[in-house]
């Protein structure tokens, strides 16, 4: 009986309240925006001739998710190994047959890197210390069934025996496929 109740003991309840808490989720609602191409700027390389590159600046949607990502931020940023997890949903096509309303997934624009470029950076020294800590991502782009556009962001420590046991079940550490 002692060793049940120490089983069920307060602070292995506080330990188990302590990770979800750690666990930052939040949605944003809007219509899924990459970012945009600036312009093409040329810049003299120290081996003489040029170099050319376009900038990229963000776009109002990036801008308002990386403002909401503040308003969840925890009191200080998280610290070791966490898990990055982006779902992006976008509208169906009005083209799409309904048989495959279910099933079918967005392969026209935008791209899924597009849609990611900055986010983290918006958020060094908020959600975490550099993005160099993000070992794990997980980014999906998928129609919104129930109408609703935008992006769901969750961030964890790899530790946390839930991400834990989800990616168990993903078997992500598996040896890879050799043909």
């Amino acid at each position: 009986m002692r060793r049940r109740m120490r089983e069920l003991s307060p602070s292995a309840n506080a330990s188990a309240a302590f990770d979800c808490i750690r666990m930052i989720r939040f949605f944003v609602q809007g219509m899924p925006k990459s970012m945009s191409v600036g312009k093409s700027v040329r810049v003299p390389s120290q081996g003489g001739g040029w170099r050319q590159f376009q900038t990229r600046k963000n776009t109002e949607w990036a801008v308002i998710v990386g403002e909401i990502g503040r308003q969840h931020a925890p009191a200080a940023p998280l610290t070791g190994a966490l898990i990055f997890v982006a779902r992006f949903f976008l509208p169906k096509p009005a083209s799409l047959p309904k048989r495959e309303q279910f099933t079918a997934m967005p392969i026209k624009r935008p791209d899924l890197d597009n849609l990611m470029h900055k986010f983290t950076d918006h958020w060094n020294g908020i959600f975490w210390l550099d993005d160099s800590q993000l070992c794990d991502w997980l980014i999906r782009k998928r129609y919104a069934h129930d109408g609703r556009t935008g992006v769901e962001i969750t961030v964890a420590p790899i530790t946390n025996t839930q991400v834990q046991a989800e990616l168990a079940q993903l078997d992500l550490d598996a040896e890879p496929v050799r043909t």
